[in-house]
């Protein structure tokens, strides 16, 4: 072999020599490996602050403080509008808005002569009831009256009906007695013992007996006759009488609901007057006009048609934040929160906040108990006492703001394979497992 054709040195094949990597690259190449496998190692150790991302807008913590719409309370025109009043006005507390005038004519002249004319029946309907009360309880005393004289004339009567029974006893007892004379004479009579003239005496005298006892008998029947009459008039007086009590009970019923007709008339044109007397349309709440979309002379309103927009001055500012509902059951009131505002320069490290710049802390105050119709739930978010929020130059009602809920420490390595899986944040050590325990739980069964 020729020295200049040796296969065994590398260094004397002139390709292999031009396909090498320079000495610096593989240098450099060795450290991104040692710096890659160092990465991947630090994972299992290096801490990072998981948190749930929410996206909102700037408001203001108490409702009444918020942006809001004054609706036009009655029909009409709107007459006159406050002197000055354009879009971005301040106004303060009950300063002159605006003023509505009625469509139609005189309408308050007509409205409260109709009060007069509904006052006017009221008082007429309330004598009425009086008058018909009055001759409820003078009827029940005629009818009390005259049914207790009918009942005197029905005792009378029966008393001369047992007097009548008692004479009755009495004829038919003494036509007995005629009766068994005139037998015992004519039994005599036969026998010759007694004159004819005696017997014919005895005949009259049973004759008048018998008389007397059959008109006793027909003055019982007439006195009995007499009171069945007077207990049916005793009757037919209290018929008449109620008659006239339930008529005028009636009548004063009628009258007390033309009484209740009337003041409910009253109410409703003294509500209409009550409205007109809102004409005067006045600011609700220290604040600046946001919309006025209305102009004077000639615009109709309806009730309800929108006046004016005013956003109030707010006392103390919140974040509204839309959290995932994948997220949300994870966040407690009380947590953590950072928040970065539009306009305002940050520069935020998700999972190191302490590095963060341009951030501001917040709290959680409330979590909505149901979302927003897309799976968002609804964070209000206050500001915590530690570094405070922009000015309200910056931090306007609906500046949008990015927002984080710290939640728990894990390694970095975790927070990766979770990422990349979609699965949610991991529950902290020290969050409540009352659902674990209450599904463990035996529920008795029914006896």
């Amino acid at each position: 072999m020729t020295a200049g054709v040796s296969i065994s040195g590398k260094a004397s094949l002139p390709a292999m020599k031009l396909v090498q990597s320079s000495r610096a690259a593989r240098r450099w190449a060795n450290v991104l490996l040692v710096l890659l496998l160092a990465a991947v190692a630090a994972m299992a150790f290096v801490p990072w602050q998981q948190s749930a991302r929410g996206t909102g807008k700037v408001a203001a913590y108490v409702p009444q403080e918020r942006q809001q719409t004054i609706l036009s309370p009655v029909k009409g025109v709107v007459s006159q509008i406050g002197e000055g009043l354009v879009e971005g006005a301040r106004v303060r507390r009950g300063d002159f808005i605006l003023s509505i005038e009625p469509t139609a004519a005189n309408l308050v002249d007509q409205l409260r002569g109709q009060v007069r004319d509904l006052e006017a029946k009221l008082e007429t309907s309330r004598v009425k009831s009086e008058v018909y009360g009055r001759n409820v309880v003078d009827f029940q005393a005629a009818r009390d009256a005259a049914v207790q004289a009918a009942d005197e004339l029905v005792e009378a009567a029966k008393a001369k009906w047992e007097a009548k029974q008692k004479l009755v006893r009495g004829y038919e007892a003494k036509e007995l007695q005629a009766r068994l004379n005139f037998e015992r004479q004519k039994g005599l009579f036969e026998k010759g013992v007694t004159a004819e003239k005696e017997l014919e005496k005895l005949q009259k005298d049973w004759d008048v007996a018998q008389s007397d006892f059959e008109s006793a008998q027909l003055e019982v029947a007439a006195a009995k006759g007499e009171w069945d009459a007077k207990i049916s008039e005793r009757e037919q007086k209290l018929r008449d009488a109620n008659t006239k009590v339930d008529y005028a009970r009636a009548m004063q019923q009628d009258a007390l609901g033309m009484v209740a007709t009337a003041e409910k008339e009253i109410r409703d044109v003294q509500i209409k007057l009550a409205e007109l007397d809102r004409l005067t349309i006045t600011a609700p709440r220290d604040g600046t006009i946001f919309r006025m979309p209305i102009y004077e002379r000639g615009q109709a309103l309806k009730e309800g048609d929108p006046l004016f927009t005013i956003v109030p001055d707010t006392t103390e500012r919140a974040v509204e934040l839309w959290v995932s509902g994948n997220d949300t059951p994870l966040v407690r009131v009380g947590d953590h929160v950072r928040l970065q505002f539009e306009g305002w320069p940050a520069v935020q490290f998700a999972g190191w906040p302490s590095v963060a710049v341009g951030t501001f802390g917040g709290q959680v105050v409330s979590i909505d108990p149901t979302d927003d119709g897309t799976g968002k739930f609804r964070l209000l978010v206050k500001h915590d006492g530690d570094i405070p929020w922009p000015s309200n130059r910056f931090l306007r009602q609906g500046v949008r703001a990015n927002g984080w809920v710290m939640l728990s420490q894990v390694p970095l390595g975790y927070e990766l394979w979770r990422q990349l899986n979609g699965f949610p944040p991991v529950i902290s050590k020290d969050e409540p497992e009352s659902d674990k325990t209450d599904s463990k739980k035996k529920v008795p069964l029914p006896k």
